[in-house]
């Protein structure tokens, strides 16, 4: 242990570039060593220059990789150390003039060492792509001095979430402090503290139920999977994240990405609140809302069936053609500004049925939506942005995190539309808080008929979507129907989900549970887990 501080000190204060990084667990053990800090530490820490840094890539699908990349954005942020929490005053992504990174802190840990007679300050970071929805997980590490000085900042990436993208990375920068009078930096309440969060490894101690039922089964690749879960009333049972360092001991500050789960709270969640606050707009025309959008081709398609991606408008019938071809990816990686996306969205694809009847998956019908909702509100009432001022002051009444409150954006001078079918970001927090909203709508018909009607699907309400695994969509939901012999009902059982690139899910369990998770191994599987949800609870 004495020998693993110095070596820290030492690599912090005479810039040695650690291309082993420090393991999690060493790290914790100097946490669990440490003493508390006994005097003030506030002000704001900024970056200097590089004084080196290591770079090994483990895989690049589309050849991203540039030298720039193992350059860290500039930043400077205020933090407060309290009960040896360290509290950045911005937990939210920081948008930098990196051509690739944007930048988040969450909550870290400060420890006193009476050895060395140093501050040892260790911050969760997360670096984010500008364009698309990848999160690369890591740590920060310095310390200061009597004098408040600080000492270089070692900076380790050893996890993500990113199907395409993967390194690991360590640097050592100048850091520079500031002190700081101001004690306004509060702890963010974002979860009631009612909440109990237990391990999988309670949950199998507690039920009879099959080991390795979730996203620890035979399926899935652990080094591919961030976290997953199951909420169950006030239990939340979690995972531990693992990275290549071992396991994180910021688990419950780390970003995850939505990727297409945007596709139904941005869009459909969106929609269903504009349809609350104001009127019904799901039956308005998409020409009569965009104009970019030809009259001929969309005078009789709906918001609601973009939200449902059934305009229409397609290449082909074969599920994720479409999506694959040359049009969406110039959508998604070519076309920055607005104006590019909904030309692109509008004109691509020939109208070859009558809008309703078949499902095609698009992104771009949810880009449209998000437009329309937009040119809606600019319309007929006094907000301009869906997102910031619809869904964020929704979210806010839950205590969602800083970091659900941003979302990916075109890039235009005058108008920076949010990107509605991927773009947003959660906290661990965030997905408990979602279980919550979504089983309430689930089971009030009362108010959001939009996404009630999403959440409760049906073969009257819902579009076939993928016919070999009885795969269905409604609303900017994706629904399965489980064979009701699996569970000894009387009735097949329909169960709304969410799905994300790379392998995400969220699925709201028919028992009142919900069941995730975040990962990037291209693994779609979650049928082990439903069955040992309905081992603890019926869903008959």
């Amino acid at each position: 242990q004495e020998s693993f501080n110095i070596g820290l000190y030492y690599r912090l204060k005479n810039a040695i570039i650690p291309y082993v990084g420090f393991t999690y667990n060493q790290l914790q053990e100097y946490i669990n060593n440490g003493s508390s800090i006994d005097y003030s530490i506030n002000g704001t820490i900024s970056l200097g220059k590089v004084l080196g840094n290591g770079f090994t890539l483990i895989k690049d699908e589309n050849n991203l990789f540039k030298e720039f990349h193992k350059d860290l954005p500039n930043f400077s942020i205020e933090i407060v150390e309290k009960d040896g929490e360290v509290i950045p005053s911005n937990t939210g992504l920081i948008s930098t003039n990196h051509p690739l990174w944007n930048i988040q802190f969450g909550k870290g840990k400060g420890y006193f060492d009476e050895n060395l007679n140093v501050s040892v300050i260790l911050l969760p970071f997360s670096l984010m792509h500008k364009n698309a929805n990848c999160v690369h997980t890591g740590i920060s590490i310095f310390s200061l001095d009597e004098q408040k000085e600080s000492s270089n900042i070692i900076f380790q990436v050893a996890s993500e979430t990113c199907s395409y993208y993967k390194f690991d990375y360590v640097s050592i920068y100048k850091g520079r402090f500031a002190g700081s009078s101001d004690k306004n930096i509060e702890l963010s309440k974002n979860i009631s503290n009612a909440v109990e969060r237990k391990s999988f490894e309670e949950l199998y101690d507690a039920y009879s139920i099959k080991a390795n039922s979730f996203a620890d089964s035979r399926y899935f690749s652990a080094e591919n999977v961030t976290i997953f879960g199951l909420i169950d009333g006030k239990k939340h049972y979690q995972s531990e994240c693992n990275t290549r360092l071992g396991t994180n001991i910021f688990c419950d500050q780390i970003v995850l990405p939505s990727y297409s789960l945007a596709k139904s709270i941005a869009g459909t969640l969106s929609l269903s609140l504009i349809n609350d606050a104001y009127e019904d707009i799901s039956q308005y025309n998409v020409s009569d809302l965009i104009p970019e959008c030809n009259k001929k081709k969309w005078s009789d398609v709906t918001l609601e069936n973009l939200s449902d991606m059934s305009t229409g408008q397609y290449f082909s019938t074969n599920f994720d053609y479409d999506e694959s071809s040359l049009a969406t990816t110039n959508f998604l990686f070519r076309a920055d500004s607005h104006k590019q996306k909904v030309k692109i969205a509008c004109n691509s694809f020939p109208r070859k049925k009558r809008p309703g009847k078949s499902f095609i998956y698009h992104t771009t019908d949810t880009y449209l939506l998000g437009v329309a909702l937009n040119n809606y509100l600019i319309n007929n009432t006094s907000a301009s942005d869906y997102f910031n001022d619809v869904l964020v002051p929704f979210l806010e009444g839950y205590n969602f995190s800083s970091i659900s409150k941003f979302s990916l954006r075109t890039i235009d001078e005058n108008y920076n539309n949010a990107l509605t079918g991927l773009g947003m970001y959660f906290s661990v927090n965030d997905l408990y808080h979602l279980s919550n909203i979504l089983h309430s709508v689930k089971n009030n018909s009362s108010k959001n008929i939009f996404l009630h009607d999403a959440l409760n699907p049906n073969y009257s309400n819902s579009l076939e979507a993928i016919r070999s695994a009885n795969i269905f969509y409604n609303n900017g939901f994706w629904s399965k129907v489980f064979d009701k012999n699996l569970f000894g009902c009387k009735e097949d059982i329909w169960i709304p989900f969410m799905s994300g690139f790379g392998g995400i899910t969220f699925a709201l369990l028919p028992n009142g549970m919900s069941y995730y998770y975040f990962s990037d191994g291209y693994v779609y599987s979650w049928e082990d887990a439903v069955l040992a949800a309905h081992t603890m609870r019926s869903f008959c």
